[in-house]
């Protein structure tokens, strides 16, 4: 019984038998020459690159003679274009060792910290308690502006400004359950600490 990829061209039809037959034969090969073609899913991304691009050679010049010598070529070259990328070459790099992953994993994360993302958990629905005003005002503080500035974007006078802010800072400390006015409106204006 002939075992098949089931590779198909870039029309959707299968490719020729011949074709596939070459690529099943450096299956191996290009597992042992490549480590980081050891998941099915890269592999036959790989292949179905490898198919189209001999598919597409056939048609416009006729039968490939020396076909596994061809095939092992094309396979190469594709392979050799996914490990440019970035992840692919981050991950070609670190596969073999362990040291490496012992040392990743004893670095604490400086971004995306379960203490930011309770931040912008917090933050979120501080946020959605307001009023439409309070938000805008919240944000626009947050970026710099001033009362003064907020007033003449929104036509309102700094003054009522200067009152949906405090509003909005004393709603958030009561839905926190903090008395600290401090420490509540440096979580509006600023990231976590």
């Amino acid at each position: 019984m002939e075992r098949r990829l089931g590779l198909i061209d870039e029309h959707g039809a299968l490719v020729d038998p011949r074709v596939e037959g070459a690529l099943l034969q450096m299956k191996g090969k290009l597992r042992r020459r490549f480590p980081a073609c050891r998941d099915d899913l890269t592999a036959a991304e790989v292949f179905e690159e490898a198919a189209r691009r001999l598919a597409r050679r056939q048609r416009r010049a006729g039968r490939i003679d020396n076909l596994p010598a061809y095939a092992w070529v094309t396979l190469r070259s594709v392979m050799s274009s996914r490990l440019r990328r970035g992840a692919a070459r981050l991950e070609e790099r670190t596969i073999r060792s362990h040291r490496a992953e012992r040392l990743l994993a004893s670095r604490l994360a400086t971004r995306h910290t379960a203490r930011e993302v309770e931040h912008r958990v917090l933050l979120g629905e501080l946020l959605a308690a307001l009023t439409r005003d309070e938000r805008r005002v919240c944000a626009m503080k947050a970026e710099g502006f001033s009362a003064g500035e907020i007033a003449s974007e929104m036509g309102r006078s700094p003054g009522s400004i200067d009152t949906l802010y405090s509003r909005a800072k004393a709603r958030a400390r009561r839905l926190t359950g903090r008395g600290k006015p401090g420490r509540q409106s440096q979580i509006l204006r600023t990231g976590p600490r």
